[in-house]
């Protein structure tokens, strides 16, 4: 920890730490434009010029004293930059002095040689860092005659997203080290030299990049704007409301600034542990869903054959007298579908209101995208524990990315694990069944067979237990039944599993070897690899006696993460929208029907006579059967609704309180931030008020003294959605304590805009996203980390494939793509030329077989069903598979794991 002295005030900072960074530690702000606390620095703007000293030295090597006895200083004959500077101890640093000022002052007089004079219409002023260390450091005027300005484009479209303004560029350079260095698409850079000097991109589409929205916020003039806010609120105008992102489980922390009582733009908010300060473009600018014209205003019946406008006690009593009615007759034919875009509140009444007033364990939430979601059991024992932080793994953590493709599916996800490979030394493990962008940055990347994923995690198994690398101490002390399981992997060799799962021998035995001998090991799984456990229990459990064999969990950094496709996945599963999922990741005694059950298709009769949906679109994945009575309450008129008896409308997350549960289990507050359209109401309100009415009526059909708690209609009186989560807080044991005070605390808001608070401070905002470390939200526990005496079994499970390695026709991937033909990304037009029309990715070895040509017109053909799209050929797939991204144009519900027919159209 060198000691050193900035402004006569002396701190002690670790080694490493750069001028900038200790000044601060001491109240100093250093004046910067081209450094940023996230970047590498670089000096290119001189802009942080300060005075610094080191102890003088004499020729024994001895610190040399002056009069008073302190240590004599040796000046450097020349400013330095404080943002290249690294402190060593016993420096000393002047950042007052009039050779200082001076500097500051001819750095901005050259900047603004040619700037233009445009503040009043640039998006940037109010937080132009420009324009407040203009105020506070330059000259009073310009020398520099008006008839020598440089001029240049204004107006210059970067990418579908993003406008540069070249004149107002200062050439920080700050855009292209972000797209460098940390989204790692080298898509910017500058062309031609000297004054001219200006930013380019250098890709095919214009910036193409899924990252391009963080350059505006990091520019630290207006010279790159965006196209969806550009010229249309002055920023003091914006109040900003924190927020959560509503579309992938990252859940980004946001802020959602509102004029008008509309979005004008979203911006990322600061979380360490979830976000750092950057957010993906999808969630930066698929917010128009909120305002769409369509929106439903106001609940509908159906009359006559058709949808008509009605009241809400119109709607609401006819959709509680139905229901009275079935469930009088048996509770059991009513069923309950409610999407994992919903909030926390909403799905913990939505599941109360069937159990406990209907009497039904007829729930599900895995509908459309969201099918394959497993792990409930798995992340409860085994999640990772509390602390864990996917970007700062340091080179003591091994993580085994499994069957995920984040860069499509999680883009911040795929960040922060890049992030901790790349700066802190993670050990990436990517495992596969077609290389993903992730796989670059791991010191392992692994392709297996799609179908032979047990064996596979089988191998790795073996292979510790061959080298004899288990966990003797855990196992003997926390394990049971390992010698049985043992005995189980036999017939299971490491060669004969490589053989299968198409992996060579000696990199599994590599893999086994890092995962065993690392102080840390995480398993993230995603959607490929739930989908594998769906059709073979033998994954899951092989996932998890990967992590008892080795002793990695009940800490940070150690178990298991499901990488989740949505917002609120998680909370689906917390609190029990599941036919054998109680709330609480408990169970239920008997189990009601899943949605693939509860669902008629074509050639079935549906088997509900009544259905609840809400938020989510099952009519979308084709051959739904309306039952008898169906009510849907969503956003939009959806396939659904449209076959509804009764539509409600509901409320956007904009436009209400709630708390999402992200993928890594961190409980999280979002905020409303518009008011409500026409008559829609928050989800939990529409629930309440539907079992009042249900409850009431039950009344009358039991004594009083028989009457529960849940079923009198006072328990169902929710004034807000705060006092759904203090309910929750109460009775969760996996969310207790977990209130709206306690999710708020260390949310971090703006800081006060130059001019706002004391006059005589200098500027606050020098740069967007100062390291503060801010992290908020709660995680729930995992019985691994909150019962240190849990003793854990080894459950044995065949592989469902037989251990053969036989040939396979092609087998179909299905994968995603950020953004696609859903109904939010529909609605906001300036992202459309980023929707990718529908194709199919190819092995060239495979290509090359059928004899089809990259960009060839092809048609697909299985399970009774045929479409045609364009042929991508690439090293990307495997032999013996074929990969096409879901709900794009004529490719919604596709089934992963089919077997597959292509020719040439």
């Amino acid at each position: 920890m060198p000691q050193v002295t900035i402004d006569n005030k002396k701190v002690e900072v670790p080694n490493g730490t750069l001028i900038v960074e200790a000044a601060k530690k001491v109240g100093v702000e250093i004046p910067v434009f081209c450094y940023h606390p996230k970047l590498q620095p670089v000096g290119m703007c001189r802009m942080c010029l300060v005075e610094v000293g080191t102890p003088k030295r004499g020729k024994d090597g001895q610190i040399e004293l002056d009069a008073n006895g302190a240590p004599a200083i040796a000046w450097m004959p020349k400013l330095q930059t404080a943002c290249t500077t690294v402190v060593s101890d016993g420096m000393t640093v002047r950042t007052d002095t009039a050779q200082v000022a001076d500097a500051r002052r001819a750095i901005v007089e050259f900047l603004l040689t040619s700037h233009p004079l445009d503040c009043p219409i640039c998006d940037k002023g109010g937080e132009c860092p420009l324009q407040n260390l203009t105020m506070a450091y330059g000259p009073g005027q310009s020398r520099f005659p008006v008839e020598s300005k440089f001029h240049n484009a204004k107006r210059v479209p970067l990418g579908d997203l993003i406008m540069l303004d070249r004149e107002r560029c200062i050439q920080c350079s700050r855009c292209v080290r972000f797209q460098d260095e940390i989204a790692d698409d080298h898509v910017l850079g500058f062309a031609a030299r000297g004054r001219g000097l200006e930013i380019v991109t250098l890709s095919d589409p214009p910036f193409d990049s899924k990252f391009s929205g963080n350059t505006i916020d990091i520019c630290p003039v207006g010279a790159l704007t965006s196209r969806d806010f550009r010229l249309s609120a002055r920023v003091w105008e914006v109040r900003d409301y924190p927020s959560v992102c509503a579309h992938c489980s990252v859940g980004c922390n946001i802020l959602i600034g509102e004029r008008d009582h509309a979005i004008k733009r979203i911006v990322p908010r600061e979380n360490a542990s979830v976000n750092e300060i950057w957010t993906c473009d999808k969630g930066r600018f698929v917010h128009h869903f909120t305002v769409a014209p369509d929106r439903l205003t106001t609940p509908l019946v159906r009359k006559n054959g058709n949808l008509e406008p009605a009241t809400w006690n119109e709607a609401l009593d006819l959709v509680a007298s139905r229901f009275k009615e079935i469930k009088w007759h048996d509770p059991n034919a009513i069923g309950g579908l409610a999407g994992d875009r919903a909030s926390n509140e909403d799905l913990y009444l939505f599941q109360k209101l069937f159990r406990q007033v209907i009497g039904s364990n007829n729930l599900d939430h895995r509908v459309g995208w969201s099918v394959t979601n497993t792990g409930a059991d798995s992340v409860r024992v085994y999640g990772a524990g509390v602390g864990t932080n996917l970007g700062a793994l340091d080179q003591n953590v091994t993580a085994l990315v499994f069957g995920a493709d984040p860069e499509e599916e999680q883009p911040v996800i795929r960040l922060r694990l890049k992030r901790s490979a790349r700066t802190f030394g993670a050990n990436l493990i990517v495992a596969n069944g077609r290389v993903t962008k992730l796989a670059k940055y791991a010191k392992q990347s692994l392709v297996y067979q799609y179908g032979a994923e047990a064996y596979f995690l089988l191998g790795l198994i073996r292979a510790i237990l061959d080298e004899r690398l288990e966990n003797r101490d855990f196992i003997a002390t926390r394990v049971q039944n390992f010698d049985a399981f043992a005995t189980s992997l036999e017939p299971y060799t490491v060669e004969r599993c490589a053989e299968i799962c198409h992996v060579k021998p000696e990199k599994i035995r590599d893999a086994a070897r890092q995962i065993a001998q690392s102080p840390n090991f995480l398993i993230l799984y995603g959607r490929e690899a739930m989908f594998a456990q769906q059709n073979d229990v033998a994954v899951a459990r092989a996932l998890a006696a990967l992590l008892l064999i080795t002793g990695h969990l009940g800490r940070a950094n150690n178990g298991l993460v499901a990488l989740y496709p949505h917002n609120n996945s998680t909370g689906a599963i917390d609190f029990g929208v599941l036919p054998d999922g109680g709330v609480g990741r408990t169970r239920v005694e008997r189990r009601g029907l899943s949605a693939r059950e509860m669902l008629g298709r074509s050639n079935e009769r549906p088997s509900m006579r009544a259905l609840y949906v809400m938020a989510c679109d099952p009519a979308a994945d084709g051959n739904f059967v309306k039952p008898e009575f169906l009510v849907v309450q969503d956003l939009f008129l959806t396939e659904t609704a449209r076959l509804a008896d009764v539509v409600l409308p509901a409320q956007s997350f904009a436009e209400r309180d709630g708390t999402f549960t992200n993928t890594e289990r961190r409980a999280q507050l979002f905020r409303a931030a518009l008011k409500p359209i026409g008559e829609a109401k928050p989800d939990w309100w529409i629930i309440a008020e539907i079992a009042k009415r249900l409850v009431s009526g039950l009344q009358f059909q039991v004594s009083g003294s028989q009457v529960s708690g849940n079923l009198k209609p006072e328990t169902w009186n929710y004034a807000t959605a705060s006092a759904v989560m203090d309910e929750i807080a109460a009775t969760v044991s996996l969310y207790k304590g977990m209130t709206y005070a306690a999710l708020a605390e260390n949310v971090k808001l703006p800081r006060p805009r130059s001019g706002q608070g004391n006059p005589s401070e200098q500027p606050t905002e020098i740069a967007m996203g100062e390291l503060e470390n801010i992290s908020s939200g709660k995680v729930w526990a995992s019985v691994a980390e909150s019962d240190a005496r849990a003793k854990f079994e080894l459950v044995w499970s065949e592989p469902s494939r037989p251990l053969t390695a036989d040939s396979r026709p092609l087998t179909l991937a299905v994968a995603r793509s950020l953004y696609d033909g859903g109904t939010l990304v529909s609605k906001t037009q300036i992202v459309q030329a980023r929707v990718p029309a529908p194709f199919v990715e190819i092995n060239s070895q495979d290509a090359e077989q059928l004899g089809i040509a990259d960009g060839a017109r092809v048609r697909v053909s299985f399970d009774m069903r045929v479409i045609e799209l364009d042929a991508r050929v690439d090293g990307h797939v495997p032999p013996d598979a074929v990969l096409i991204p879901n709900n794009l144009d004529g490719t919604a519900a596709l089934p992963m794991g089919a077997r597959v027919k292509i020719e040439k159209v």
